[in-house]
């Protein structure tokens, strides 16, 4: 319940701060967050000796899941947010599922199920309801709507890059090379930007000091943490399941923090989106286990 609450609170507390950092200082802010947290549980050493131990084939596919997972699609998220409402991002973010089971068919070649093509429809109608803003319009998506499912269209490559490749893979070195990967583009895309880290920082308002404090200690170390621990404790899949509630979790703070409207077409859509999630969850779009977990693990880290 801790993970679900933590995790919830990412748009919440990312969305002001898309105002006050550009989308690739925020980037870097949420990966060094990641990378501390990740070096703090595991140790460098022991990442590294993971790393100098892996077959040579497996490094051009872990970069670039690095590439994909670790720096475009988040790019695209914070762009996004910062155009749309944490609401819709959350909704919209669920959109994955439906990519994820697409590219499995046409890139792993597993079976197309008449469960998955109903799961895959009800979260499209789930979306396709938010956009419309109900029933009274055309399908319309604004700038930061299309960026979020870009993203999480991008998000979706990067998993099955990695369940195609890297799926036994620990799931540390992957995150610590993802985390290293979006720091090292920030390092070498800095002197080149109109907007610094530095200027941002100097001109960070102080008022959202608690959505930073916020966004680092409770969305993502906290998040992360009760993640492993639930993990640990309990089968993936009621872990996976459950995570589910995020979403209502999700939209009710983007309500009570950034006071953003929930509409009856919110409820709507979002009542599809997370029925064809829990479908695809009961039906699976991951053969074993194992490949759940990973899944969890890439979308845990990337979205919180």
């Amino acid at each position: 319940m801790i993970m679900i609450v933590a995790g919830s609170t990412y748009n919440m507390f990312a969305k002001p701060l898309t105002g006050a950092f550009s989308p690739l200082s925020l980037l870097f802010v949420s990966e060094l967050l990641t990378l501390l947290f990740l070096l703090g549980s595991f140790g460098l050493i022991p990442i590294l000796q993971g790393l100098a131990t892996l077959k040579r084939g497996r490094y051009l596919p872990l970069l670039w899941v690095g590439i994909l997972s670790g720096t475009i699609a988040p790019l695209l998220w914070f762009m996004g947010l910062s155009e749309t409402t944490a609401v819709n991002a959350t909704l919209f973010g669920n959109a994955e599922m439906v990519f994820l089971i697409i590219l499995a068919v046409l890139v792993l070649g597993e079976k197309w199920t008449v469960h998955h093509a109903i799961a895959g429809i009800t979260i499209g109608a789930g979306v396709v309801i938010v956009a419309l803003e109900g029933f009274g319009g055309t399908i319309e998506f604004h700038r930061g709507d299309m960026l979020v499912l870009l993203s999480s269209f991008t998000f979706s490559i990067g998993s099955i890059t990695f369940r195609k490749y890297l799926h036994h893979l620990e799931p540390q070195i992957a995150i610590f090379v993802r985390s290293v990967t979006a720091i090292t583009v920030f390092v070498l895309l800095s002197p080149f930007l109109e907007h610094s880290l530095v200027a941002d920082v100097t001109h960070f308002p102080f008022v959202l000091l608690p959505a930073l404090l916020g966004f680092g200690f409770i969305a993502r170390f906290l998040n992360v943490f009760t993640f492993y621990q639930a993990i640990d404790r309990l089968p993936i899949f009621t872990v996976s399941l459950l995570g589910n509630l995020g979403i209502i979790v999700g939209v009710l703070f983007a309500h009570l923090y950034l006071h953003e409207a929930i509409l009856w077409y919110h409820w709507l859509g979002g009542g599809f989106i997370i029925f064809g999630t829990i479908l695809l969850e009961t039906i699976g779009v991951h053969p074993t286990e194992k490949h759940l977990q990973h899944h969890m693990e890439q979308h845990h880290h990337h979205r919180g």
